[in-house]
């Protein structure tokens, strides 16, 4: 019986050295993480310079040339001022230039110098019949222009050579002045494509409009 109490008592012994053990060894694990040293900070200046390694610097041209804009030419500028697409024959026409010593019959007509001369006068009598006509009445000058030029080249394309041009009297404009007027007979003198041009007779518009004969393109030939 005595034996066995020593046993028992032996055993608690034992059993409290070993929890005492194990409180030891935690306890000096926590001390050590605390008194751990922690590394040294990296100087600020040597990791720009390590980041800056990596780095490529960018090429620039060592100074910036402003190149003057290229200006338009006169009949593009009247174009984009009326936001239009300048037709083929705006090239080369002008809205000035004394033309007076070009016309005949009292200055309502013109004849080219390889057409007939008898041509206006056999236009006005109605020996080709008009196959399209244009009316420029509340058009502006340079609307006006755009739209006589690509008329005639649309009614050449499409093999029209007696056209009838309405430009009116001018007593809408200011002044009473027949500004159109003038101004069609001075495009039309321009234009190689027209061979004549003869003031219409009354019944067709008088002193308000053209009769206009074009040369015969090549594709109405064959």
């Amino acid at each position: 019986m005595r034996g066995s109490k020593v046993g028992l008592a032996d055993l608690k012994r034992l059993k409290k050295d070993l929890q005492a053990e194990r409180e030891r060894e935690a306890l000096a694990k926590r001390v050590a993480a605390i008194k751990k040293p922690e590394p040294a900070p990296m100087d600020d200046m040597a990791a720009f310079q390590r980041t800056m390694k990596s780095v490529k610097p960018i090429k620039q041209a060592p100074r910036v040339e402003h190149k003057p804009v290229a200006e338009p030419a006169p009949a593009l500028r009247r174009a984009n001022a009326l936001g239009e697409t300048p037709s083929r024959a705006d090239a080369g026409v002008s809205d000035g230039g004394e033309i007076t010593h070009l016309l005949s019959e009292g200055g309502t007509a013109f004849v080219r110098s390889d057409a007939a001369p008898d041509t206006a006068r056999n236009l006005r009598r109605g020996q080709w019949r008009a196959g399209a006509e244009l009316d420029l009445h509340g058009l502006r000058v340079e609307q006006a222009r755009h739209a006589l030029l690509s008329f005639l080249d649309e009614c050449q394309d499409h093999g029209i050579r007696c056209v009838r041009i309405v430009h009116g009297k001018g007593y809408g404009s200011e002044g009473l002045e027949p500004v159109l007027k003038d101004k069609a007979r001075t495009w039309l003198v321009q234009k190689n494509e027209v061979l004549a041009f003869s003031e219409a007779p009354e019944r067709e518009g008088g002193a308000g409009a053209l009769l206009v004969l074009l040369r015969q393109s090549e594709g109405s030939r064959k």
